[in-house]
């Protein structure tokens, strides 16, 4: 008879450790499938300005060759959000002109931007701006989710498909040159005239 219990309290422990050692292994199939998926970083190409992308902070690619003077870069540290992201990241040194990840987080406009040069491009000066932002090294931040999808911003408004200059920023003159800057919707617009000649604003 004590044979017998004995055998039968030894199978019903056999059978704990089984179904413990089951459980286990069903929670660690469990936590590898709700695994997040990996973060894919958006990529952009160098002509992309700051303004256009509505996302507060987010991070992004670069391709190489933003150091082009093509790309426009306004401000030095901060930029004002007319700038391309990635010509701010190489005049910042956040990048080289090999390209890579970098992080952009938005802050409030400026009353002036210096330019500067720095890192193999020229950044130029602005009056002042709605909308700045900072670039650092593409390394996430602990507790932040970063968007896999930026959003960019819609069209130019109908003033500056008009090419109208709704709201003049800032006015300076040197000799017989009178350059103006004015707001366009998401763009600046500089106009050059000789004398006293009607300033036409442009987009560029």
């Amino acid at each position: 008879m004590g044979i017998v219990v004995l055998t039968m309290k030894a199978s019903v422990i056999e059978m704990f450790l089984v179904l413990l050692v089951t459980g286990i292994h069903s929670n660690k199939e469990m936590t590898k499938k709700i695994k997040r998926p990996k973060f894919t970083v958006p990529q952009i190409n160098c002509d992309v300005r700051a303004g256009k992308i509505m996302n507060p902070e987010f991070m992004v690619k670069c391709p190489a060759g933003c150091q082009d003077p093509r790309y426009h870069v306004y401000g030095t540290d901060v930029y004002a959000s007319y700038s391309s992201v990635c010509g701010a990241a190489v005049h910042s040194g956040v990048l080289d002109n090999s390209g890579g990840k970098i992080l952009v987080r938005k802050v409030t406009g400026q009353s002036g931007y210096h330019g500067s040069y720095s890192n193999g491009v020229q950044s130029l000066s602005l009056p002042r701006w709605r909308e700045s932002f900072v670039v650092s090294e593409g390394k996430p931040q602990k507790g932040v989710t970063y968007p896999s999808a930026l959003i960019y911003s819609s069209s130019k408004s109908p003033a500056a498909k008009a090419g109208k200059c709704p709201c003049v920023i800032s006015s300076k003159s040197s000799g017989f040159v009178n350059k103006q800057y004015c707001v366009l919707g998401d763009s600046a617009g500089i106009s050059i005239s000789p004398s006293q000649a009607p300033l036409t604003p442009v987009i560029f």
